[in-house]
């Protein structure tokens, strides 16, 4: 079963055809549903990492804000149109932040100095313009990591913490590399990293908080102090990996006091642990971050492991997506894809089926540059986020009274209205609405090819550029803000394109025939006008009869038969089709 999408073969007639234009417009695309090559989850968190830290993503070359906020909706659109669903968007990066704060200076990455408050609020922005594209915003902030290089001489308001806090920061030499790095062994420290997050939450409409650097820089750190004053005699390592796990579950209780339904979640290192073959940095042992612990505490709604590798080198993708998927502790394992990687650019494709395979809960890439000019085959329908279950299993109320039409003057424009659904029993709404779209009056909304469009509007119109037939099929549901889907939909209604029908009137007196061939199968398309029965021979160049079906039930409509070719070395060849009242022709190559 495949998609149909490309130029048809036209058919010959004994008699020649008329208003053929007309004809071959209607047949130019036609989308065949039920099933496809790879099936593709309804429900998926599709992510990228958008890199502002070196300005790598964004912003661009420029301290232009009017440059800066067209470039960030050109992303946008340019995620939306890959059917992505979540972005994760860089917030803090070298100490310093892209949002109103009173703990970190200004980015000097939008006004080109450190400190300086910007024309413009850029999360503030991002959220709302892509909140009006149904895209999640995740405030992604370096951590423990304050600094890379020399420490800034310039003096700001609020200063740089490693300047206010000189006690807290520690440099960290690695080969030629220096960077400075927050001690989470004093208590202090992890309240100040609690405090960041909890402002954010406060202040800003985000969807969700994501950590990353949320670890030690090495085995080799100096937090003898620290050590000294609150190990209680534990192990190193055991007090190394306490102090994160004590931060990781701050953050997430105060987050959830505050906003019960944000999301909280990480970016571990990609390997937990040493497997036999994904062999590496570890993050347990390594620097110290057991994320895992996080999972089991309940401390973390999901996690982002960064598996930059490709398919056959050790360590090996496929068998760290299968080790962190088996452990997932009832949370959600999203993938971590290092696009940026040339070897694994070349297998995203195959990369994003094996998370499937898997039962990973999505996949995220970094970063945003590395997919830009991407066409994702695997993303060919849109995807919802997967709801979280500990936070809101209750569904909304489905909408109702949808009602459709076909606007005057206008061929292919449909517009469609439904009723705003009342609050469920847990006080919610809808969020926003899927809106399914069929060829018949069987619409299966577990198939994510019926996805037309979600939208937060209690309206849609939906543009029809080269319609494929006279009467299309609607349907809508409901979302809540805990991406529940309602659990049935409005009645499912058929629009017809009257400003079409008119035209065509006169042409569909007559069957419609187009043809498809792949390498030995084609698929033919016949919009009957009545039930009958018909049948198919094939024939080759020199007009030897080599198959026969015999017969075929049509029905009214639109009809898809699947044709096989003989294996031969034959490359031209012909169909007969055997109406009651008349033979049609179809000749092709393959």
């Amino acid at each position: 079963m495949k998609i149909l999408h490309s130029m048809f073969i036209r058919k010959k007639l004994k008699q020649p055809s008329t208003n053929f234009q007309l004809f071959s417009m209607i047949l130019i695309i036609i989308l065949v549903l039920n099933a496809f090559s790879i099936a593709q989850p309804k429900k998926e968190v599709r992510a990228v990492w958008i890199t502002t830290n070196h300005q790598l993503d964004w912003p661009p070359k420029t301290t232009d804000p009017v440059i800066q906020k067209k470039s960030l909706i050109e992303i946008l659109d340019n995620l939306t149109s890959k059917n992505f669903n979540t972005i994760f968007f860089q917030v803090r990066s070298q100490g310093t932040v892209l949002y109103k704060s009173k703990y970190e200076p200004w980015s000097p990455y939008l006004t080109g100095k450190l400190g300086e408050s910007p024309s413009y609020d850029p999360l503030e922005f991002l959220i709302e313009e892509a909140h009006k594209r149904n895209l999640e915003v995740h405030a992604w902030l370096n951590m423990v990591n304050v600094k890379s290089g020399d420490l800034p001489t310039t003096i700001t308001d609020p200063p740089h913490i490693a300047i206010a806090r000189p006690e807290w920061t520690k440099k960290y030499i690695e080969g030629n590399n220096i960077s400075y790095w927050l001690d989470v062994g004093f208590p202090e420290v992890r309240e100040y990293l609690k405090n960041l997050c909890v402002e954010i939450a406060e202040n800003y409409n985000v969807d969700g908080i994501h950590l990353d650097y949320i670890r030690y820089p090495g085995i080799d750190f100096d937090d003898s102090l620290s050590y000294e004053m609150y190990g209680q005699k534990k192990q190193r390592g055991d007090f190394r990996r306490e102090n994160i796990n004590q931060l990781v579950s701050a953050i997430y209780d105060t987050l959830i006091s505050i906003k019960p339904m944000i999301k909280v979640g990480s970016a571990p290192i990609g390997i937990y642990e040493n497997l036999t073959d994904a062999r590496g940095w570890e993050g347990r042992n390594s620097v110290f971050q057991d994320s895992r612990e996080w999972l089991k505490r309940k401390k973390q709604d999901y996690i982002v492991p960064q598996i930059y590798w490709d398919l056959n080198s050790n360590p090996r993708f496929e068998s760290l997506v299968n080790d962190w998927t088996k452990n997932k502790f009832d949370r959600q394992i999203i993938i971590g894809i290092g696009a940026y990687n040339p070897s694994v650019a070349k297998e995203l494709e195959e990369q994003i089926e094996l998370t499937r395979k898997y039962k990973a809960d999505g996949q995220s890439f970094f970063r945003y540059e590395n997919i830009k000019d991407k066409r994702f085959f695997a993303y060919r329908f849109p995807a919802n986020i997967p709801p979280l279950k500990w936070k809101d299993s209750i569904p909304p109320n489905p909408p109702f009274a949808l009602s459709g039409r076909n606007i005057e003057g206008k061929t292919g424009l449909i517009e469609l209205v439904w009723g705003i659904p009342p609050k469920a029993s847990d006080g919610d709404t809808a969020k926003y609405y899927n809106i399914y779209r069929g060829f018949n009056s069987k619409i299966d909304r577990e198939n994510p090819a019926y996805i037309l469009k979600s939208t937060q509007n209690y309206y849609y119109y939906d543009f029809i550029k080269r319609p494929s037939q006279l009467e299309y099929y609607y349907q809508v549901s409901s979302f809540d803000k805990g991406n529940n889907e309602s659990q049935t939909a409005t009645e499912i209604i058929k629009v017809e394109l009257t400003n079409l029908k008119e035209i065509l009137s006169p042409l569909y007196a007559k069957d419609l025939i187009a043809f498809r061939p792949f390498n030995r199968t084609g698929e033919l398309l016949i919009e009957s006008n009545s039930n009958k029965v018909i049948s198919i021979s094939l024939f080759d160049k020199s007009g030897n009869k080599i198959r026969e079906i015999n017969p075929v039930q049509l029905k009214t409509g639109l009809n898809l038969i699947e044709l096989e070719f003989p294996s031969t070395r034959m490359k031209e060849f012909t169909i007969k089709i055997f109406f009651p009242d008349r033979v049609e022709i179809v000749e092709f190559k393959i």
